[in-house]
């Protein structure tokens, strides 16, 4: 029972009650190089910055290296990793709950690429997570996108799917997410479907779980801005916008614009009652 506490006290952190979370995503100087901003991160973590940020999530060497800088910032710990020179849909275990708790991240992170053909082991790899995380009260963040492997080995992000029939995509994106519901994440990132309308069919296929969306590639403030209004007014819990954010030479202009247009969506976003429900010992 008090593991359910803390995980639940946890979960209001990083997905907090009145407002849509903002996470800030720094996993990606190893997945695809430490560019941009990621080259030293304690840089880009400054306080005008921070200020917007509900989380910053990243693996555990970026959370030790900048731990003065994430001092007061919830961070989430990525257990699953894979880098875009090789097999980008083949993630792996590269961390433990137990190394997440000696961090003090407030949760933990997991990819599952549907459609991969290594989803089996993503699965398997979740599903060990999570039952860890419930032995020390962590809540479990699934990243969870219809990813496949085309035949030259490039990733088949289905991008051009959700142009010609958003609506099988929608289908494939449903079914992410409830994966990853049904193996017990607590939070779960996945791909925006491209419409409010479309994306409210993956938010009810949640089962009330809160559902995040990914930046994807550096667009430009309007286009950016307006994928994460939409997701919430679908009922997003809010976004995890990295490139979106470390790729721009100056990204506290657009952080301001995408804060307030955040906050002018508070009526989307699920109360205190409602995360609680979320975990509560009946829903397990």
């Amino acid at each position: 029972m008090l593991n359910q506490v803390g995980a639940q006290r946890r979960l209001h952190r990083l997905v907090p009650a009145g407002r849509p979370a903002l996470w800030l995503p720094l996993d990606d100087g190893l997945i695809s190089g430490p560019e941009d901003h990621l080259r030293d991160v304690r840089h880009l973590l400054r306080p005008e910055i921070l200020e917007h940020v509900t989380a910053v999530l990243g693996f555990r060497g970026l959370l030790r290296g900048a731990q003065d800088e994430l001092v007061r910032v919830p961070t989430v710990m990525n257990l699953s990793a894979s880098t875009t020179l090789v097999d980008h849909t083949r993630k792996v275990t590269v961390g433990s709950v137990v190394d997440a708790v000696m961090a003090g991240a407030e949760a933990v992170a997991c990819h599952v690429n549907l459609t991969s053909p290594y989803e089996a082991e993503q699965l398997t790899m979740l599903g060990r997570h999570v039952a860890e995380a419930q032995n020390y009260g962590l809540p479990v963040v699934a990243f969870a996108y219809p990813r496949g492997r085309r035949a030259d080995g490039t990733d088949e992000n289905y991008l051009t799917l959700r142009e010609q029939d958003p609506e099988r995509f929608t289908a494939l994106v449903r079914h992410s997410v409830r994966v990853a519901v049904e193996l017990g994440a607590s939070v779960v990132k996945t791909i925006y479907t491209g419409s409010t309308e479309s994306f409210r069919t993956v938010v009810d296929s949640a089962l009330g779980i809160p559902v995040l969306i990914a930046g994807e590639k550096l667009s430009d403030d309007e286009d950016a801005i307006s994928k994460a209004t939409g997701a919430v007014r679908g009922g997003a819990a809010g976004i995890a916008y990295g490139r979106q954010i470390f790729t721009r030479p100056d990204p506290v202009p657009f952080l301001w614009k995408l804060r307030g247009a955040l906050d002018d969506q508070v009526l989307s976003v699920p109360s205190t009652a409602e995360l609680t429900a979320r975990l509560s010992p009946s829903r397990s």
